[in-house]
Order: C-alpha cells, then sequence, then structure tokens
C-alpha cells in the first residue's frame, strides 16, 4: 500500500479535487463505478475530464484501477480509509493554497449618501469616496480577477441588490463559475423563479441555500443551521469580507466597510466557502 506522502505526491496538483473523489468513493462504498457516478457523490461541480485525470494519478498508488468498461473505476478500500486519507489530501490542499501568492489587504468602503457629515471629515482622492476603494469596486475587481470560481455570499438581498449581483456576475469571464449562496431562499421565490430567471439562466448562475433544518434530536438549543457572513470570493486568490449586504443600502446609502484580501486569508475563505458548498441544498 501507498504511502500518505505518496497519495498526496500523486494527487498533486489538486489535492482538493482528489479529496472530493475520494469521499464520493467513500459515500459509494467498495465496487467499480462509472466516472459520472463517481463525479457526482464527489459533488461541488467535479468535472468529468478532470476527475479522470486525477483519479488515473491517484491509480498509480493503487487506490483504484481503471476497469475494461470505459470511464469506469474499481476501488476495494473500506469507506473509513478513504475519508482518512480525503482528510489529508484536504490538509495538502489548505497548504497548497497558503502559498499561492504573498498577503496583501486593501480596505474597502461604502461612503454614506452624499451630502454626509462623514464626507466633511475625509477627503476624496483619486475618485475614491473619502479615499477608500469603493465596494462596487472592490467586487467589479473580484470578478475580473475571477478565472475559475467566482462566489458571492448574502444572507440579504433586495431589487436593487440583484441588479448588483447581475453586473458583478456579467464582469466575470464566460467560462467562470458563477454561484450565489442566499440564507432561506425561499423568501425570493419571485425573484429567482420570475423576476431574474432569465438573466440568471442565460449567465449560468447556480444558486446554493445555506439555510438547513437539524432534527429535534441533535441536540442543537436552534433548529437552523445559516449565517451572517458577507463573502465574496474569487478563486482560491482573493476575498472581499466585510459588513455589505447585497442591498441598495450598502452600494451608496449607508456606511459599509470590508477588507479585500489575496493571498493565505484569501486562501483560507476560499477553504470555507468549499465546506459550505458541499454543505448547502443547490436550487
Amino acid at each position: 500500500m501507498a504511502t500518505d506522502s505518496e497519495i498526496v505526491r500523486f494527487a498533486a496538483p489538486w489535492p482538493g479535487t482528489a479529496a472530493r473523489l475520494l469521499e464520493g468513493l467513500a459515500d459509494l462504498g467498495p465496487g467499480t463505478w462509472s466516472l459520472e457516478v463517481i463525479c457526482r457523490a464527489a459533488g461541488s461541480g467535479t468535472e468529468p475530464g478532470h476527475a479522470s485525470q486525477i483519479l488515473a494519478g491517484l491509480a498509480m498508488t493503487g487506490l483504484c484501477v481503471p476497469t475494461a468498461v470505459d470511464d469506469s473505476w474499481l476501488c476495494e478500500y473500506a469507506p473509513a480509509e478513504l475519508k482518512r486519507l480525503a482528510n489529508i489530501l484536504d490538509g495538502a490542499e489548505h497548504f497548497r493554497r497558503m502559498r499561492l501568492s504573498p498577503s496583501a489587504i486593501e480596505f474597502a468602503v461604502t461612503m454614506p449618501m452624499s451630502p454626509s457629515y462623514l464626507e466633511t471629515e475625509l477627503s476624496a482622492m483619486l475618485g475614491r469616496p473619502g479615499g477608500y476603494l469603493t465596494t462596487s469596486d472592490a467586487f467589479a475587481r473580484l470578478a475580473r480577477a475571477a478565472a475559475r470560481r467566482l462566489v458571492i455570499m448574502t444572507p440579504f438581498i433586495d431589487a436593487g441588490g440583484f441588479r448588483w449581483i447581475r453586473r458583478v456576475f456579467e464582469a466575470a469571464r464566460t467560462d467562470c463559475r458563477k454561484i450565489l449562496v442566499l440564507r432561506d431562499s425561499d423568501r425570493y421565490a419571485v425573484e429567482l423563479g420570475v423576476l431574474h430567471a432569465s438573466w440568471l439562466q442565460a449567465l449560468r448562475v447556480e444558486v446554493c441555500d445555506y439555510h438547513l433544518s437539524h432534527d429535534t434530536t441533535s441536540g442543537r438549543s436552534l433548529p437552523i443551521e445559516t449565517f451572517h457572513a458577507k463573502l465574496v470570493v474569487a478563486d482560491e486568490s482573493l476575498a472581499y469580507v466585510g459588513s455589505a449586504n447585497l442591498l441598495s443600502s450598502s452600494e451608496g446609502v449607508s456606511l459599509e466597510t470590508g477588507l479585500v484580501v489575496e493571498g493565505a486569508p484569501a486562501s483560507q475563505a476560499a477553504r470555507l466557502i468549499d465546506a459550505v458548498l458541499r454543505v448547502s441544498r443547490v436550487l
């Protein structure tokens, strides 16, 4: 049997996706499975072509074996062992992201509607209200930077927020995966299903709901698991973390603050987003 370090080496340069594949195989149990079934079990939009390359690498360690049937793989490892290895690969993925680039941080601000008392204390600089990067410009920067995935996570959204999100997603590359994470999406059934359905579909925006019920026997004091965080994350290299909801007031009425981070902090935000997407309900 290959050592843990050998498995990490043969999973490079995609240990995170390899971890999802092993988790999928653990859920399926020992046996022969088609690539399509494995990808579906792995979740998070794992692409068959990408998965095939990773499985070929893992096959070098004996974790799985390609079969005579096209795009099918045999894995006889116990689910518990596969999940243990997936945890190790998750750690390798986190380390990889931490090393991608040095950390950098910039403050982003939405100034109160003008005229305001605050603006008299903070002069504009280079077209920046108060001298700060605006929240809108911060979101646009993330959209342009995203090559593979752009995720917007907001607990509250209104009509102006949907228009704002549309502009952000339209600024991203056509082939970039676009994901919107909401809290209690049933509140936005009309907006998602009617008012904004056409452009959401045209831009291939995936909508997820992180608003999960726990069984009464779980021991939780509150039955609903949800979020209040506001995040925009581009790949694993750039992220906005701050106070701004996707509301009209957050773009130009009320004071909002946030940080645009890159490098290690952004990779940590991406790791959190990965986990949120795994547990969220996909609409």
